[in-house]
């Protein structure tokens, strides 16, 4: 076992000269395995660093400049509360075997990656990399990675007061999240396997919320509006894609889906809200585009477990329209386009090949 505290600036900080370098500045490094290496710099002031190491051949980089940078790694160590519960994992330290934390700070933000790689491998193949910018200040960033194959998260925050968390479970994941809007909310859940999630907010005041637990799914959620709320769950499926793009205001999009199933949601418009709720090899779109004012639109497909090849397509530029469609058959097409004012349209079907369509101006 090694421990190591350092308590004052990194040794090439501290070999410059005059006031220009690091000051109170405190890092802790506890390592026990073979083959670990942890590399902290620290040129600003006022930062915390802690990395603790639990296993072999796991790398952790921390660059901490700026002030009051704060960041902790664990690489190994005891799952929480929620992790006993959900998979059945003793409550006991796990040690982590090929796990690569980066994190890089230069301005007043919280970091925490915490890992536990069941073999990475010589090549590291679990990564955790955390980059918040000079004007990140009151950010946090948090991943948690606990797996038996390959995976990578990534969070870059350039904005201040964003908070963002992802966390990887089970088999091979990548997430990336990037936020340089200010005072967004970004969460990523990924269980199964080979899941893809990318969220990306430059608003502000936005909220993600990404549950993935399935096989071979993919999530895209875009915000570049102000106040938007999105919400995607894709839960024991396998192969379904979901994108999210909200550049208006205000707006509100949720997705829930299964098997083999397609959503696309566009909402530029503002106070916009859709819904869309699929079953087994369905496909969605909504477009409410910028000319659309309180448009709403809710998608039901699926009801007895089954491919149903259903297709439902919304377009809404007007103010105040309304529309519903539900499905419940296979091989169904259901087409609405509203415009004008306060028009509303229910689309329902059921039974085999029935096709509607309905345009509203």
């Amino acid at each position: 076992m090694k421990k190591l505290l350092f308590t004052t600036a990194s040794a090439v900080a501290l070999l410059a000269a005059g006031p220009a370098f690091a000051q109170d500045n405190t890092s802790s490094v506890t390592q026990n395995g073979n083959g670990n290496e942890a590399i902290v710099g620290q040129s600003g002031s006022d930062a915390g660093s802690t990395v603790s190491q639990l296993g072999n051949n796991n790398l952790t980089t921390v660059t901490q400049s700026g002030s009051g940078a704060q960041a902790t790694v664990n690489q190994g160590g005891t799952p929480n509360g929620e992790e006993q519960g959900r998979f059945g994992l003793a409550a006991a330290p796990y040690a982590s075997n090929g796990a690569k934390a980066t994190v890089t700070q230069a301005s007043a933000a919280n970091a925490t990656i915490d890992q536990i790689a069941v073999d990475g491998g010589a090549s590291r193949a679990v990564k955790a990399t955390i980059t918040q910018t000079s004007g990140a200040e009151g950010s946090t960033a948090a991943i948690r990675q606990r797996l038996s194959g390959a995976a990578s998260a990534t969070i870059t925050q350039s904005a201040e007061d964003n908070q963002s968390t992802i966390k990887q479970y089970q088999g091979n994941h990548t997430a990336l999240n990037v936020q340089s809007g200010a005072s967004n909310v970004s969460t990523i859940d990924q269980g199964g396997s080979n899941t893809s999630a990318t969220v990306t907010q430059s608003g502000s005041l936005n909220t993600s919320n990404v549950v993935i637990f399935g096989n071979n799914d993919g999530v895209t959620v875009d915000q570049i509006g102000e106040s938007n709320r999105s919400t995607v769950g894709q839960y024991g499926t396998s192969n379904g894609t979901a994108v999210v793009s909200q550049g208006g205001d205000l707006n509100e999009s949720v997705v829930s889906q299964g098997e083999q199933s397609f959503a696309s949601v566009r909402q530029d418009g503002t106070n916009g809200r859709s819904s869309v709720q699929q079953m087994f090899g369905d496909f969605a779109t909504v477009n409410q585009t910028s000319t659309s004012v309180n448009a709403q639109s809710t998608i039901s497909q699926g009801d007895q477990w089954g491919y149903h090849n259903n297709s439902a397509t919304v377009t809404q530029t007007g103010i105040d329209v309304a529309s519903t469609i539900t499905q419940a058959g296979t091989n169904l097409t259901a087409t609405v386009i509203q415009g004008g004012e306060d028009n509303t349209s229910f689309v329902t079907q059921a039974g085999n090949a029935n096709i509607a369509a309905v345009t509203q101006n």
